[in-house]
């Protein structure tokens, strides 16, 4: 049995599989990806296979990493994503989220956040860091909200064109 995080009150997590290309192709070409994350030069479903085996899958092989699909317990819709990753430039793993535009500001980010943040400390995690864009205030207030808190200074990570906010978590 593959090791997933628990389910939430409404939603359900799993791991990305190929067929998921779809989901990642519409995430990946939001609005709210591409304001607040960028373009990853991702605009066919050929390109969203390729992104998942070479981004996704292999995240999959640390435990407790990589990122998990948030399903919609009453009828299965893959509405956004929570997860672990080893970012370049960060000394320790960072947690991130993206939710498709109609499904934001609904507390689903905070829903999944919560099991997934669990489910990395079963693994050992007991550090987590987040990168944000200083003007993106919802992920920071969910950010905090979820106990990360700010770093004084600003970051810039190589191959991104603008500074960061990096806010740090630590099991209590």
């Amino acid at each position: 049995m593959i090791d997933i995080p628990s389910p939430t009150e409404r939603l359900t997590l799993r791991r990305a599989t190929l067929e998921d290309a779809p989901f990642f192709l519409e995430l990946l070409n939001s609005k709210g990806w591409l304001d607040n994350i960028g373009d990853r030069g991702v605009y066919t479903l050929e390109d969203a296979k390729e992104y998942i085996t070479d981004r996704i899958l292999k995240s999959y092989e640390v435990p407790g990493c990589g990122p998990m699909l948030c399903c919609l317990k009453t009828d299965g819709t893959i509405i956004g994503n929570t997860g672990v990753y080893d970012r370049p430039g960060l000394d320790l793993p960072d947690f991130g989220f993206a939710f498709l535009d109609q499904y934001q500001r609904q507390g689903y980010a905070h829903e999944a956040s919560i099991s997934n943040m669990a489910y990395a400390q079963k693994h050992g995690h007991t550090e987590l860091l987040a990168i944000t864009l200083p003007i993106n205030q919802p992920s920071i207030r969910l950010l905090e909200k979820l106990g990360f808190t700010r770093e004084p200074e600003l970051i810039r990570i190589e191959g991104d064109e603008e500074e960061l906010m990096l806010l740090r978590w630590r099991k209590r």
